[in-house]
């Protein structure tokens, strides 16, 4: 069961589909109050589509109830589908700053419960998801777990105190990316490049550079030095963004600013 299908919920499950036979998932159930305003959801023979939970207790109990909910909705969210599960029924939160134990709180004491940090590369199947979970945690539902969340990606285990660290890197990550590619387009666009051309070059250029990281054993740095020429153009263009640690200083302020709303997130 998926409780929420906005952004995050429908990439985690078009990632899902793609990969049914890998899960061993054989049904899904929605669970999305806004389901009316909704477009453009996956059709699939596997999936029914609900605007509340009401009713579909008349079904078996969910192996696992995902919560896809905004972390401000997810007292509500929870209390709505809390009466569906059962006592085996695993819960994985994707929300940001909600820990495990408010999570086992809410849902008196159980402790079959996976805290994880996706990003919206899964609906691609490139997704990054940390994963933390309760001490008590079945290996059964921490395989199953896995298995979800690596149909969509790569999976890291952290320890629970660090997932907001997690979501201000890589939760949030995407958007810094988009963020610089949209930079990168405007000032090519002012040089004169046409707008399909800017954002092709941009875009291009930014997938590659993030398929060379992958697959080199050199580190970033080193990849960077290998591209800048003294007196080249590379070189001109880092020494503005580098003088005074001006690139530095900001990812790092940036990055400090989602963290501390996320821990905001979970008070």
């Amino acid at each position: 069961m998926l409780c929420g299908c906005g952004k995050m919920g429908q990439a985690l499950l078009r990632g899902w589909l793609k990969h049914l036979s890998d899960i061993g998932i054989d049904a899904i159930t929605i669970i999305e109050p806004n389901l009316a305003e909704m477009t453009d959801l996956p059709d699939h023979p596997l999936i029914t589509y609900r605007d509340s939970a009401e009713g579909a207790n008349s079904q078996p109990c969910p192996d696992m109830i995902v919560l896809a909910s905004k972390p401000q909705d997810m007292a509500e969210a929870i209390a709505g589908v809390k009466p569906v599960a059962g006592a085996h029924t695993a819960w994985l939160s994707i929300a940001a700053g909600i820990s495990i134990d408010w999570l086992s709180e809410q849902l008196n004491g159980h402790q079959q419960i996976i805290r994880t940090m996706p990003n919206t590369p899964s609906a691609l199947g490139m997704g990054v998801t940390a994963i933390a979970h309760h001490a008590r945690l079945s290996q059964e539902n921490q395989t199953l777990a896995h298995h979800l969340m690596a149909a969509v990606g790569e999976v890291v285990e952290v320890d629970e105190n660090l997932m907001d660290a997690v979501t201000a890197v890589s939760g949030s990550g995407p958007a810094y990316i988009f963020l610089m590619q949209e930079a990168m387009e405007a000032a090519a666009i002012k040089m004169g490049l046409a707008e399909d051309v800017a954002r092709k070059l941009s875009v291009s250029t930014i997938r590659g550079a993030g398929e060379l990281m992958r697959l080199s054993q050199d580190p970033p740095a080193q990849l960077r030095q290998n591209v800048s020429s003294r007196g080249g153009t590379t070189l001109a263009a880092l020494e503005v963004m580098m003088t005074n640690n001006r690139m530095a200083d900001m990812m790092e302020e940036a990055m400090m600013a989602a963290r501390n709303r996320s821990e905001e997130l979970g008070q």
